[in-house]
């Protein structure tokens, strides 16, 4: 099986959770959980630099394979949920809930590349197609069940591999995605062992209170919206032309745009390092795309409100618990001298709305997020520098490289921490004239930034 990055899948196999885990369980969905139905699979690779070793073919599947699945059962023993389906209660039914029995598991696709691996980690930008191909599918079964989780192990000879992971939104956000791969990768650099990264995932959903009784309510919006409308979709279309780049700022460039918030805006207020980087790439993005000054530009960005509910959820729940904030200005405020403030102000302000109630505004959520994603000026957020992505080692350190490719469906930026200095990484997949056009603006405005000082 061969593809246009000369891939190819050398064996497929089924991770079943170590013995001894729970033999069924029903885990029934939250509201947070339901605004995910109809959304994209969260979909990540991880690239990794293997000594000289590691070269060969044959130590590949003889060692590392066999590390990488006995570890992973190991961990399933403990994220056993993620070895089930989601499921309808049933046929026709808008009721649904995550379900797990004995005989479950994850796929697992193992796989070789003669690609480039060194261009595929790099920043520059490449065709995306290229990338895509190291990612898992998660197969659908039936309307009436998906799985959550699907798994695709890459080597490149002489270079390294990449770990693909497709991870089905309504299993749970980026936190739940980061304890269990992290508890993977501590499991499989403890050869064998099976220490949890922190304590073991809490499954008990009735944790989520409804006050407001929008689970109901989450779910008939969904059901009567088209299905790539929900908060993880979008209308931007990607074309055969698409390319992949990731752009870095990095401390001073985080710290010259803080500056330039304080010299200029009447606010007292100092923004965080979320703030001034979401701010100057929602401008250089809307640049880019060329909206017409009569718009409104929306930006949707998710919020972790585990510590902002009453009373608190645990740092370990297992689940969904990430509200959407809702960001809008006039596209020609946003592309004026100003521009940059103007959207640092209006992210902030958006923040400062449910900074004492997390979900105060919860009944207009999807109906927002609906609207937004039909307008096709929406721009949105994957990812955080919080999760911390690159701390995942498996044995052979920190990975080189993390892409989320899944925003190439949703039209998405994806934002994490950087590898090795501090400051982030930004993420696009984009139409290459277009990305052509966000890269000029990006570096000619960093360039500004830095001349101003």
């Amino acid at each position: 099986m061969a593809t246009s990055n000369e891939l190819r899948v050398l064996n497929q196999i089924s991770v079943y959770p170590s013995p001894g885990c729970a033999t069924e369980a029903t885990l029934p969905l939250t509201f947070f959980d339901v605004m995910w139905i109809h959304g994209h699979p969260v979909e990540r690779i991880f690239f990794y630099s293997l000594p000289q070793h590691y070269s060969t073919t044959d130590h590949f599947i003889n060692s590392i394979v066999p590390s990488l699945t006995s570890s992973l059962s190991l961990t399933l023993h403990h994220f056993y949920p993620l070895a089930g389906k989601l499921i309808r209660h049933s046929p026709n039914s808008k009721d649904f809930a995550i379900h797990y029995k004995h005989g479950d598991s994850v796929s697992f696709t193992i796989a070789e590349s003669l690609a480039d691996f060194q261009a595929l980690s790099s920043n520059h930008p490449l065709p995306f197609n290229d990338v895509y191909s190291l990612v898992p599918i998660l197969d659908k079964f039936s309307d009436d069940s998906k799985p959550l989780l699907s798994l695709q192990v890459t080597f490149f000879p002489n270079a390294g591999i990449s770990i693909g992971i497709t991870f089905h939104h309504i299993a749970g956000d980026g936190s739940v995605f980061g304890h269990f791969l992290k508890s993977w990768a501590l499991s499989c650099s403890s050869s064998g062992s099976v220490p949890l990264l922190q304590p073991p995932p809490v499954f008990d959903k009735s944790l989520v209170k409804d006050p407001h009784e929008c689970y109901s309510l989450f779910l008939q919006q969904l059901f009567s919206s088209p299905s790539d409308q929900g908060p993880g979709s979008s209308k931007l279309a990607v074309l055969d032309d698409a390319v992949c780049s990731t752009f870095c700022l990095g401390l001073e460039q985080i710290q010259a745009l803080k500056k330039n918030f304080s010299t200029k805006s009447k606010d007292n207020k100092t923004p965080s390092t979320f703030t001034v980087v979401c701010a100057y790439t929602w401008v250089c993005y809307v640049k880019a795309q060329r909206y017409s000054t009569k718009e409104r530009a929306h930006f949707i960005f998710p919020v972790d409100c585990r510590g902002r509910l009453k009373p608190p959820l645990p740092a370990t729940f297992f689940g969904n618990c990430i509200r959407p904030g809702h960001a809008e200005e006039d596209t020609e405020k946003l592309i004026g001298e100003d521009g940059v403030l103007v959207a640092s102000e209006t992210i902030m302000r958006t923040i400062d709305a449910f900074k004492d109630d997390a979900i105060n505004d919860v009944k207009e959520w999807m109906e927002k997020s609906i609207a937004w994603v039909g307008t096709g000026r929406m721009l949105s957020l994957a990812g955080s520098p919080k999760l911390g992505i690159y701390e995942s080692d498996f044995g052979w350190g920190r990975p080189t490289k993390v892409v989320i490719t899944s925003i190439q469906k949703t039209g998405a930026m994806s934002l994490s921490e950087r590898r090795d200095e501090d400051g982030v990484e930004i993420g696009f997949v984009l139409p290459k004239d277009i990305m052509d056009e966000f890269s000029s603006i990006f570096s000619s405005g960093l360039q500004l930034l830095s001349g101003s000082d």
